[in-house]
């Protein structure tokens, strides 16, 4: 039994009255003196403690009646569990974001409170959902769950929030909003469905996705902002860096404040630098600068951000200058080093340490006992004897360039690829020169020259070349380049795990113009990083994106916590906080920084309105969908009871009760004898 207007319920009280009226009976107070009973006894009045109730059936129907009277106007119904179950229960699915900015203040314990607060006045019919989110979506309660274990939500939930924490991800709204629809299976298809967002709200969220969604009718998003004590807050980001492989190396930071921010005071200092290694100025509010960072006299890898309250964006890291060394081996003499007709002589100095890359040219008529990165053979051919450990070289995974100078070097190209029908020879001595044509710059050998800058090979001239011609080679060997009479310019051959590259031409002055161009050296890094050894500068790492790691080694990869990771061939490592993270491999061992993502120190919030530009619908928080609830719920009694109309047979129940107790009244008065 239900009732539209319980309030009406204390009417029933009012039997109070009946009983006390009962109880009452005072006598008359006027006195009127007859003659004729002068000479009778008056009778002593009966004491108020000795009175009785007199006429039980009557009070009875009167307290009946002020009773029935009260539940007609309270308007009763009779609701079945089904009707209660459609109308009343819901699901609902918590989103707590847990960004690096609910760092702030005591943002992230008012959010946990919050979720648990709801989990808490949740009916155990409800269905409840808990899941947090940074740059991902990730389920802590699921429906499934809930609907398998109701009785054990909420020690089941403290628990599991008690082992919650911020990460330092950026906040990615769109891509939980959107992970978060299908998360509502089967179960819920007859409930009221909708999503309790608890964030800061901040500016710096990422929202655009949304707009590639249609947001289902049927769901709302009540938004629970947190906002901290104070919005005025510092940020800093590395806005670039001078790569020139020494810790001098010019950095520049991206500083910025908060709008209507009270602060304007900063200092930028290196971690355990002396005072020198700092510097004191002022931003004023709303304003980016693009800064040059202190002096580092001590190679320290943190830049500190002091002046405002949260420090969660306040740090930098900077990984220290690390060129990764790279062995090649010249198969020649060493003396040519510092004759400038000679081909090592421009490879030498070709190759200059970059930040990333220190290459350590080695030169001799035979392989060194530790294994090179690459090898280099121009202006002489191996004897036959060296053939067999070049092949084993490249097959083993070793980078051969081969710049073929004479008849001499199709056996040694027979070895290699296996193929016999190879053969060189001198090119036409009638020729002034030749152009390279149908160079194949989307190749990865060729790389460099997918730039258009790099990409004109006009003004390059080949004095000297050697005709290469291959029978029956099929997809053995490709073809790079080719000059412009049609024969093959650059070679490249994939062998066991190793790569071979074949030069039709030399690179110094006598056979052509290569050396002495621009093309020379982006020539000689592209092949490098073909070899896995890139010159490119390391791109800076944010939280949540994955270290670049050889895909064909292994890796051992200590976080900024001091625990280590083992990988395996392939695998990859996602950075999961900010610091400065270790990679070990069996060829090198280098420091990689992760840093926070720069929109997280935008810490303005937005107002929840925001959200409908984009087509979600909003319920208008918390208090609000408290009050749409309980007028949804009203609204259902009231139209069970309108069918129902109880009512209707109290009243012909109170109108019988009434009727009986004026009958049964008018017979006592009648009956009543008066003392003489």
């Amino acid at each position: 039994m239900s009732w539209l207007f319980p309030i009406y319920l204390a009417g029933a009280a009012a039997i109070i009255a009946p009983i006390l009226l009962h109880l009452r009976r005072r006598p008359p107070q006027d006195r009127v003196e007859f003659s004729t009973l002068m000479f009778l006894d008056a009778s002593t009045p009966v004491p108020v403690s000795k009175r009785r109730l007199e006429n039980w059936l009557l009070l009875l129907l009167r307290c009946l009646a002020l009773i029935l009277l009260a539940l007609m106007f309270a308007r009763p119904f009779m609701q079945s569990e089904s009707a209660t179950a459609s109308s009343a229960d819901k699901a609902t699915l918590i989103l707590l974001d847990r960004s690096a900015s609910m760092r702030r203040d005591d943002l992230w314990k008012r959010g946990l409170a919050e979720a648990g607060r709801l989990f808490k006045d949740a009916k155990i019919t409800d269905r409840m959902a808990l899941a947090v989110f940074d740059r991902e979506l990730t389920m802590v309660w699921s429906f499934e769950e809930d609907r398998n274990t109701p009785a054990n939500r909420s020690a089941a939930l403290q628990s599991r929030l008690a082992a919650l924490a911020p990460s330092w991800d950026g906040t990615q709204l769109d891509r939980a909003l959107i992970a978060a629809v299908p998360s509502f299976d089967s179960s819920t298809a007859k409930l009221k469905k909708r999503i309790h967002l608890i964030t800061d709200l901040q500016e710096g969220m990422h929202l655009d996705a949304l707009r590639t969604i249609a947001w289902p009718a049927e769901l709302t998003l009540n938004v629970h902002r947190l906002d901290p004590a104070t919005n005025d807050n510092f940020s800093m980001a590395l806005a670039a860096r001078d790569e020139e492989g020494n810790a001098d190396a010019l950095i520049r930071i991206r500083l910025s404040n908060t709008r209507d921010s009270a602060l304007r005071d900063f200092t930028l200092a290196w971690d355990k630098g002396p005072p020198t290694d700092r510097i004191t100025a002022q931003i004023p509010p709303g304003a980016s600068r693009i800064l040059n960072a202190p002096p580092n006299s001590t190679s320290a890898t943190t830049l500190t951000l002091s002046g405002d309250k949260y420090d969660f964006d306040n740090r930098l890291f900077i990984a220290p200058p690390q060129p990764r060394a790279v062995r090649i081996h010249f198969l020649g003499d060493e003396v040519t080093r510092d004759e400038a007709a000679a081909p090592l002589y421009y490879l030498a100095r070709a190759l200059q340490p970059t930040a990333t890359l220190a290459p350590v040219l080695t030169a001799g008529k035979a392989l060194p006992a530790q294994k090179p990165d690459l090898v280099v053979i121009s202006g002489s051919t191996p004897p036959v004897g060296m053939h067999a450990s070049l092949r084993d070289f490249v097959n083993a995974g070793g980078f051969l360039v081969e710049v073929a100078s004479s008849t001499a070097d199709a056996a040694l190209l027979q070895t290699l690829t296996g193929i016999p029908g190879i053969s060189v020879k001198e090119g036409d001595a009638n020729d002034d020169y030749r152009m390279l044509a149908d160079v194949k710059v989307e190749h990865p050998l060729l790389k460099p020259f997918g730039d258009p800058k790099l990409r004109d090979f006009t003004k390059l001239r080949f004095w000297k070349h050697r005709q290469i011609e291959i029978k029956d080679a099929g997809d053995k060997i490709e073809t790079l380049a080719g000059f412009d009479n049609g024969q093959p310019a650059i070679l490249s051959a994939r062998i066991g795990k190793g790569t071979l590259i074949v030069l039709a031409s030399g690179w110094h002055p006598g056979e052509s113009q290569l050396a002495l161009s621009t093309k020379f050296v982006p020539l000689l890094y592209g092949w490098l990083a073909a070899a896995g050894f890139s010159h490119d500068p390391a791109a800076t790492l944010l939280v949540g994106e994955a270290l670049p790691l050889d895909a064909a080694a292994e890796h051992t990869v200590t976080d900024p916590e001091g625990k280590t990771h083992s990988l395996k061939a392939g695998e990859t490592f996602t950075a999961s906080e900010i610091g400065l993270y270790k990679v070990q491999s069996a060829s090198h061992t280098r420091t990689l920084a992760v840093n926070l993502p720069p929109d997280e120190g935008r810490v303005l919030p937005l107002v929840p309105q925001k959200l409908a530009e984009y087509g979600i619908k909003l319920s208008g928080g918390a208090d609000s969908a408290a009050a749409s609830e309980t007028t949804d719920e009203r609204l259902t009694a009231t139209d069970t009871e309108q069918r129902q109309q109880s009512w209707w047979y109290i009243l012909v129940m109170l109108l019988a009760v009434l009727l009986l107790e004026t009958w049964i009244a008018g017979r006592a008065r009648q009956t009543t004898v008066q003392p003489a």
